[in-house]
């Protein structure tokens, strides 16, 4: 009796025990399990203790140093992201600006235009004027002129402004050559005894004159004394 107990129990004790193993088997053969305490165990890069300063996570745990620097890339996003937007908004302005620099040169270049035209219809305009002048004085000038013939009669008077009016004849005519030629009043007449073949100028406008005369005379009184 002793003896089938015994076989009993040996008999109800291996399987479980080869179930147990299997299960242990199975469970250490599995290939997640080692990957993920591999993936969980890795370490975080080394920093240098000036890097970490610069970074401001210096005496930081891992986990903490993961999180801040998480942090600084998401405010750089959006740093970025707000200067992308500033961007876009001065293109758009210079844009305008640009478009209204042009409108403003095409007013500026279309006054210079006005300007430029209005000064050269002046200038016309004041050239005609002049030269409808300078031809009527030409006219009144001529020998036998409008002028002249409207005032006399005869076309001998001198031109307005020099003394003579109307009705003052100097019995000067004009030559074949169109002038006028007068002899000068305070000439001296040739003498023929001594050969003069033509009258001598007198020299009122020269050195001798009477003022010349009565000034080196005043001088010579103011030496003697």
């Amino acid at each position: 009796m002793a003896t089938l107990k015994s076989n009993l129990l040996v008999k109800a004790l291996v399987p479980a025990v080869l179930l147990g193993a299997a299960g242990v088997g199975m469970r250490a053969c599995t290939p997640g399990a080692p990957e993920q305490t591999a993936t969980q165990q890795v370490p975080l890069p080394q920093l240098t203790p000036e890097q970490l300063r610069e970074l401001g996570i210096e005496g930081d745990t891992p986990q903490d140093t993961l999180n801040t620097l998480v942090g600084k890339l998401g405010e750089v996003q959006r740093q970025q992201s707000d200067i992308m937007k500033e961007n876009l908004a001065l293109k758009e302005e210079n844009r305008k600006l640009q478009a209204g620099n042009g409108q403003v040169d095409q007013r500026i270049a279309d006054a210079v235009s006005e300007a430029e035209d209005r000064t050269q219809k002046a200038l016309a305009q004041q050239k005609t004027t002049l030269t409808d002048q300078f031809n009527a004085m030409l006219s009144g000038l001529a020998p036998g002129g409008g002028a002249s013939s409207g005032q006399t009669g005869s076309g001998t008077d001198i031109p307005v402004g020099l003394g003579l009016g109307p009705g003052h004849d100097t019995g000067i005519s004009a030559g074949s050559d169109g002038f006028r030629w007068a002899e000068p009043q305070d000439a001296v007449p040739a003498d023929p005894q001594q050969g003069g073949q033509a009258p001598h100028f007198a020299t009122s406008f020269l050195e001798d004159n009477p003022l010349t005369r009565e000034k080196n005379a005043l001088e010579r009184n103011a030496n003697h004394r």
